[in-house]
C-alpha cells in the first residue's frame, strides 16, 4: 500500500509539475510518465505497476491528449500509449519478479552453503576439542583409579589419587556442559527467563561452579553496596561470568589475584573479570570470542576447549548484552559482560517479614 501511494504521489506531481509549466509536448510527458511507471513495475509488485500505468494514462490523455480536460479516447494512437504502458508495466513488472526470486534464491542457497560450512566446522572442532580434551583427563582418571587398588599406597596417597579422580571427573563434567551449551547457542535454543536478584548473588553462583578451577587463587569481589535487585536471568549470567572468572585463572598464575567488578551504569549491570596475566595480543582482542579460538598463550594450556569465550558471549547476547575484552593499563585482561537491565531497591528484612 505504501508503495501504491509513493507512485500515484510520483505521477500526480509529475503531471502536475508539467501542466503547470506549460510543458505540452506529448511524447516528453508520455515518455516521463512511462519511466515512472518503470521504475514503479521494477521496485514494486505487479498489481501497483499496473495501478501506476492506468494513472499515468488517465493523467496524460486528461491533461495533454486533445480534447484537454476529457477522457474521451479518439485517435488510435491514444490506445497505442495506453496499451504501451500496460505493457511496460507488465514486463518491467515480471522481469524485476523474476529477478528478485533469483536473487532470494541465490541469497537462500548461499545461506545453505554456510550453515553447512559453519556446521561442519562445528562439527570438525568439537571432534577435535574432544580428541584432545577427553584424552588427558580420562588416562588422569584411569591411572588414579588403578593406582587406588595398589596395595603400595598409604591412606595419604588414596586421598590424592582420589582427589585426582575428582577434579579430572569436574573437567570433564565441564567439558560436557560447554558442549552443551555450544549446542544450544548455535541452534538458538537459548531462552532468557528473567528474575529479579542481587548482582552479589550472581558473582557468588559463578564463583562456585569453577571453585576447583581457581582454588590456586585470591578473589577480590566488589559488588554494588546499596541494596539494590536487578532483573536479568541469573542461571544464564552466572554461568557467563563463570567462564570468564576460570578463563582468569586459567592465564594468571598461581596465587595471584582475580579481581571481579560488578557495577550499574547507563541501565546495564557490567561486570569486569581482571586477570594477572601477560594480557592480550593487539591482533587477537578482536578474535577471543570466537568458537574454538585459542591465542598463542591458550595453545600452552594442557587443557581448554576454546569454547569457554564463545559461551560467554552467546549467553550474554541470548540477554540483549555484549562482551568485550581490554588490556588493564597496569598489566592483565580484563574481560567485560554487559546485560540491559532493570532495577529496584531491595526489601530490607523488616519490610520482607511484613
Amino acid at each position: 500500500m505504501v508503495h501504491l501511494l509513493l507512485s500515484l504521489t510520483a505521477t500526480v506531481v509529475l503531471t502536475l509539475a508539467y501542466y503547470w509549466l506549460g510543458v505540452t509536448n506529448p511524447t516528453t510527458v508520455a515518455l516521463s510518465l512511462l519511466l515512472v511507471v518503470l521504475v514503479v513495475a521494477t521496485v514494486s509488485h505487479r498489481w501497483v505497476a499496473i495501478a501506476t500505468s492506468l494513472a499515468a494514462f488517465f493523467c496524460f490523455n486528461f491533461f495533454f491528449l486533445p480534447p484537454v480536460g476529457t477522457l474521451r479516447i479518439e485517435e488510435s494512437a491514444q490506445w497505442v500509449a495506453l496499451f504501451s504502458l500496460l505493457t511496460v508495466s507488465l514486463v518491467a513488472s515480471h522481469l524485476s519478479a523474476e529477478a528478485r526470486r533469483r536473487t532470494e534464491e541465490a541469497t537462500a542457497r548461499k545461506k545453505e552453503a554456510e550453515l553447512e560450512r559453519r556446521s561442519a566446522e562445528l562439527k570438525s572442532a568439537l571432534l577435535a576439542a574432544l580428541g584432545h580434551d577427553l584424552k588427558t583427563p580420562l588416562t588422569a582418571v584411569t591411572v588414579a583409579a588403578d593406582n587406588l587398588t595398589a596395595t603400595w599406597l598409604d591412606e595419604e596417597g588414596r586421598r590424592e589419587q582420589a582427589e585426582i579422580v575428582r577434579s579430572e571427573l569436574q573437567k570433564l563434567n565441564r567439558l560436557f556442559e560447554d558442549i552443551t551449551d555450544m549446542a544450544r547457542i548455535e541452534t538458538h535454543a537459548v531462552d532468557a527467563e528473567p528474575e529479579w536478584v542481587h548482582p552479589g548473588e550472581i558473582v557468588e553462583a559463578a564463583a562456585r561452579q569453577v571453585h576447583t578451577a581457581i582454588a590456586d587463587h585470591e578473589l577480590e569481589i566488589q559488588t554494588p553496596a546499596e541494596p539494590v535487585l536487578v532483573r536479568l536471568d541469573p542461571r544464564l549470567m552466572s554461568s557467563a561470568l563463570a567462564h570468564l572468572i576460570e578463563n582468569a585463572g586459567q592465564y594468571s598464575p598461581p596465587g595471584s589475584r582475580i579481581s571481579i567488578d560488578a557495577t550499574l551504569a547507563g541501565g546495564e549491570l557490567l561486570i569486569r573479570v581482571r586477570d594477572r596475566g601477560p594480557g592480550i595480543a593487539a591482533g587477537e582482542l578482536d578474535r577471543l570470542f570466537e568458537r574454538f579460538y585459542r591465542g598463542a598463550e591458550g595453545r600452552q594450556l594442557r587443557f581448554g576447549s576454546g569454547m569457554g569465550l564463545a559461551i560467554t558471549r552467546g549467553l550474554i547476547v541470548a540477554q540483549g548484552g555484549r562482551a568485550w575484552a581490554e588490556n588493564h593499563p597496569e598489566g592483565g585482561a580484563v574481560f567485560v559482560i554487559a546485560v540491559p537491565v532493570g532495577t529496584r531497591a531491595a526489601l530490607t528484612p523488616d519490610e520482607a517479614a511484613s
